[in-house]
């Protein structure tokens, strides 16, 4: 078509019939060899002559198999170059003794390749850079190898230099999560009814089989069970729960475990010795615990390092690198803690905030900071459980003395649930700075059989196992046991008086004539009410009414139909008839219950708590006189009183056992 100055107009492509160059290159495509070269323009007409000779020559063939041999005969003559290649692809293993931290799937696919017991399908799982492809690729080899089958691939001949580089026309590679459907599963059955073009196997490895639709996974099963002669699958997936159940049993499934951080550690090491860098343990034990246990993870950090520092990685800048707070900061933290220092603890969080720290990934370095000193305040400092390098173990073993294994587990636990609160929850710095008061405050806490022990009139004594581990404990926190494994007997009238508990510290009171026997080791809190006296005069009385009548009418009406009032061991008590029952339940209330407290403290001129009772019954009535005796008698009991005075409680009812 001419235009006004006789110049020709192209008319646009159609679509539809594209011309002869497209066509080659839609139909030229290698879905199964990775890493594919690119040809030269030079030998691009002499490809496309080839090509449509050998699909005339081969038409029954699928014409992907058929762009598979034309790659092989003519692209790869073609040399191409790379200037760098990274480490983790650089070290990538290539036999089987390579392989780090999976000796058990190895071992079991040597001896499986050296007896000829070779499964048709297998199934490699776990976490991200285990090396799940990397042992399919070893496995492909070793039975590919000119020199095999045999337990390790020479790494020497043509098909083992063809698979490490990618270029095996035996050995396909799909992305399942990009080919995913049944159509390229339909190709794929085409595809394996083949023989292998140069080698004893083909090879057909499927990474992130779990991305398969149920189709897909459908149209796989008949070849997965009876596959074609000397075709191996291997499926690799990191979530093998999501893969049918009809699937997982037809293969074998291999479990790839996450690596420890000694393993990680040691790869490191021999990498930069290979690489010729110079690593400080510091900066290898921290890109380990970054790695979460996986290798390539290490190597991809060791790679960044590499690119930060230099030859020489230095601890201070892989964690200026990675967002890691220094080790110093944490061992602050640690003695703030030990000190009960609040101020402390909060200065730390407002330092992390002004140098710009993610206040989520300090609160995780916490948490492997205290794991560290629970495993070695249980296991000790040498134990291989501690992810810390050799120099780092003394100070760990030093740190974990002052506290006992119930403070670390205490601190770890709420450190577990500070992190959980950063995740979800907005305004990060109020929940790590709740959560760091927690733990100063955690340690103030004291066990519930250590009071139980002082209320019976001694000290805890300490099983065997734990009294060598509270001897150890040092420094400002109270060295207590864990559990006591028996309590003391109980003292007789004419022992000396046991010396009160240096947590609560109590004076000695003096005892009235009429008073119950008292043991050796009273409570210091009962000691004091004792010494100011108890009983209440008229006087005290209303004013409390007065007072609580002026501040509120309703509550005051309530408190005057207490027939009587009574005051002992620093508790007020109200006594009600029965049959004003009802008021006596509105005035237990929290709120009322508060005021009255608030109100009879500031009048009696000391802190009391208030407790509400009803009026025994006479006898015939629902409460019998054995019961009052018995009621009576508890409330004189000095243990009853005391865990009453320490816990705030009242008694609600008094049975005799084997009463319903």
């Amino acid at each position: 078509m001419r235009g006004t100055s006789g110049s020709v107009r192209r008319s646009p492509a159609n679509p539809a019939r594209p011309g002869r160059e497209q066509r080659y290159r839609d139909r030229f495509v290698c879905r199964g060899v990775p890493e594919v070269p690119l040809i030269s323009h030079r030998h691009e007409r002499s490809v496309k002559r080839d090509f449509l000779g050998a699909q005339q020559r081969f038409s029954p063939w699928p014409s992907v198999l058929l762009g598979v041999l034309c790659v092989k005969v003519f692209a790869f003559r073609v040399s191409t170059s790379m200037s760098y290649q990274v480490i983790a692809r650089k070290w990538r293993p290539q036999t089987f003794a390579d392989v780090v931290g999976q000796q058990h799937v190895t071992r079991t696919l040597s001896n499986a390749i050296q007896s000829g017991r070779v499964a048709h399908a297998y199934i490699f799982s776990g976490a991200r850079g285990v090396g799940k492809t990397t042992t399919a690729r070893i496995l492909a080899k070793a039975l590919n190898c000119a020199k095999g089958p045999a337990s390790e691939p020479c790494n020497e001949c043509d098909s083992c230099r063809e698979i490490g580089l990618g270029n095996s026309l035996d050995v396909i590679e799909i992305d399942a999560a990009s080919n995913r459907g049944i159509d390229q599963i339909r190709e794929l059955r085409e595809m394996v009814r083949y023989a292998p073009a140069g080698g004893r196997h083909k090879v057909v490895i499927l990474d992130e089989a779990h991305m398969l639709t149920d189709e897909a996974s459908n149209a796989l099963l008949k070849t997965l069970e009876e596959p074609p002669d000397k075709v191996i699958f291997v499926m690799a997936t990191t979530e093998p729960e999501n893969l049918a159940d009809t699937i997982r049993s037809r293969s074998q499934h291999f479990h790839f475990r996450a690596l420890s951080f000694a393993e990680i550690s040691k790869a490191l090491e021999d990498i930069c010795v290979k690489e010729k860098l110079t690593a400080e343990p510091g900066a290898i034990a921290v890109m380990a615990r970054a790695a979460e246990g996986s290798l390539r993870d290490g190597l991809s950090l060791l790679e960044q390092a590499r690119a930060y520092c230099g030859s020489s990685i230095m601890d201070a800048q892989v964690r200026e690198l990675l967002g890691v707070v220094p080790g110093e900061i944490l061992d602050e933290l640690t003695t703030a803690i030990q000190e009960r220092s609040a101020e402390r603890v909060l200065s730390l969080v407002h330092r992390l905030l002004a140098e710009g720290q993610n206040l989520q990934h300090f609160c995780r370095e916490a948490i492997g900071h205290f794991r560290n000193l629970l495993v070695a305040r249980v296991c000790g400092a040498d134990s291989e459980l501690i992810a810390a390098p050799e120099d780092e173990r003394p100070r760990l073993k030093k740190a974990s003395e002052s506290f006992s294994e119930e403070d670390l587990t205490r601190f770890f636990q709420i450190l577990l649930h500070t992190d959980e609160d950063l995740r979800r929850k907005p305004d990060a710095r109020l929940h790590l700075e709740m959560g760091l008061l927690r733990m100063v405050n955690a340690a103030r806490l004291a066990p519930l059989e250590e009071i139980l022990a002082e209320l019976e009139g001694g000290s805890p004594v300490a099983p065997p196992a734990t009294r060598s581990s509270s001897a150890l404990s040092q420094g400002p926190p109270a060295a207590r046991a864990s559990a006591p494994a028996a309590y003391p007997a109980a003292t007789s009238q004419g022992a000396a008086a046991a010396t009160a508990p240096a947590r609560v510290p109590a004076a000695p009171a003096p005892r009235p004539e009429n008073a119950a026997p008292v043991p050796a080791a009273m409570p210091a809190m009962i000691a004091r009410s004792a010494a100011a006296g108890d009983g209440l005069v008229e006087a005290q009385v209303d004013s409390i009414k007065n007072a609580i009548l002026a501040q509120e009418k309703f509550l005051g009406e309530l408190v005057g139909h207490a027939s009587r009032w009574e005051m002992s061991g620093g508790e007020v008590r109200l006594f009600f008839p029965t049959e004003n029952r009802a008021l006596a339940e509105m005035l237990q209330a929290r709120d009322p219950m508060e005021r009255l407290r608030n109100v009879a403290s500031r009048i009696l001129g000391q802190t009391v708590r208030v407790c509400v009772k009803l009026e025994a019954v006479q006898a015939g009535g629902t409460t019998s006189s054995g019961t009052r005796e018995l009621r009576a008698k508890f409330e004189q009991d000095p243990i009853v009183r005391a865990m009453l005075e320490r816990f705030g409680g009242r008694i609600s009812d008094v049975k005799r056992r084997g009463e319903e």
